[in-house]
């Protein structure tokens, strides 16, 4: 019996250290939001998701690191895309699906810049 419990005890501890934990969450900040922009700061932990929480989507916005970042970009079809950037690094990117995980050692921080194209 001893035996048992004992084994019941190693497969259960062994369980725990395999489960994988959850990714850090990205911090949000609204920077600022009117009727023509959406401005959100995203601080993202190593390790963690850096513009939202696992595949998520964006409308077309304008991306600017305010830090350096190394992330590894995972999208639908599975290819995954490793890029490293300076601080200062500013891009636009259309309409997207993927998920964005910060492989470096520090924090990332990034605004991104949604424009609010209203029809007159």
């Amino acid at each position: 019996m001893k035996k048992i419990i004992l084994l019941c005890s190693f497969i259960y501890l062994t369980s725990l250290v395999l489960a994988q934990a959850p990714r850090p969450k990205p911090e949000r900040k609204l920077v600022l939001e009117n009727d023509k922009v959406k401005v959100v700061e995203y601080t993202s932990q190593p390790g963690g998701d850096v513009c939202g929480e696992g595949i998520h989507k964006h409308p077309p916005h304008l991306t600017v690191l305010l830090t350096a970042a190394k992330v590894q970009v995972l999208l639908p079809d599975g290819r995954k895309l490793n890029q490293n950037a300076p601080a200062g690094t500013t891009f636009w990117s259309e309409a997207e699906t993927h998920s964005v995980s910060n492989m470096g050692k520090t924090p990332v921080k990034a605004y991104i810049i949604e424009y609010k194209n209203k029809a007159k």
